[in-house]
């Protein structure tokens, strides 16, 4: 499995005393941010009864061939509570910011985001939590995310608070506080399989990687190269 790093990452907060909309939902710049940060015990993921938040912007780089199996890694904390106690439930988003996935985040990319594009299933199950663990945890991304770094050669995700950020729900119990937290001196990164793009019809003794060396033959004329 191949593995690349974060190139960009972030996280943008923003409180209001407006409530959930238009205060802080539908706000277009942000109260406070971070990008690239090495802390190992830091927000990264909250919504809170007051004020509620919009959802990390990941800038994560990666270019050529087919790509499977891709997931995203990340390290969590034990200061994560909020779904249910096992950490708190988390919906992979389009993110809209950071250009092509090479400027840090802005306060005005609050808003920066497509929740209808889905990274991952995006279901609030436990594969799509972030845990209230200290170890390195993933979570699979989809053929969406797959189609987006294949054909742009990067790939942003919008990281949100799944049972009130993610459908736009204003939370009604005082004392509300979904929060995840993670250990940036391990950057995200993604792993996945890559399959070099190779020639799609079989040429006897010649491999994928040396196909290139069959220079100026038509599909309908490749039996006619004898002895390669």
């Amino acid at each position: 499995m191949a593995t690349v790093n974060a190139g960009k990452y972030g996280w943008i907060f923003s409180t209001s005393s407006l409530g959930w909309n238009p205060g802080v939902r539908a706000a277009t710049t942000g109260s406070s941010m971070w990008n690239q940060s090495t802390s190992t015990n830091i927000r990264a993921v909250s919504v809170f009864y007051e004020a509620g938040s919009k959802g990390n912007e990941w800038s994560i780089y990666q270019t050529g061939y087919t790509i499977t199996d891709l997931k995203l890694y990340y390290l969590p904390t034990t200061s994560t509570t909020g779904s249910s106690g096992a950490g708190m439930k988390m919906a992979l988003v389009k993110s809209t910011a950071q250009g092509n996935a090479n400027a840090d985040l802005a306060l005005t990319d609050f808003n920066n985001f497509d929740d209808t594009v889905n990274y991952a299933a995006n279901d609030g199950s436990i594969g799509n939590t972030w845990r209230d663990l200290a170890t390195l945890s993933s979570v699979d991304l989809n053929a969406t995310a797959i189609t987006a770094i294949t054909g742009t050669g990067y790939l942003k995700i919008c990281i949100m608070e799944y049972l009130y950020d993610y459908p736009d729900t204003a939370p009604t119990i005082s004392g509300t506080y979904m929060k995840a937290y993670g250990n940036f001196s391990t950057v995200p990164y993604l792993s996945f399989t890559a399959t070099p793009i190779g020639y799609g019809n079989a040429v006897i003794g010649v491999s994928a990687a040396n196909i290139s060396e069959v220079i100026g033959v038509a599909t309908a004329d490749i039996s006619e190269i004898i002895g390669v």
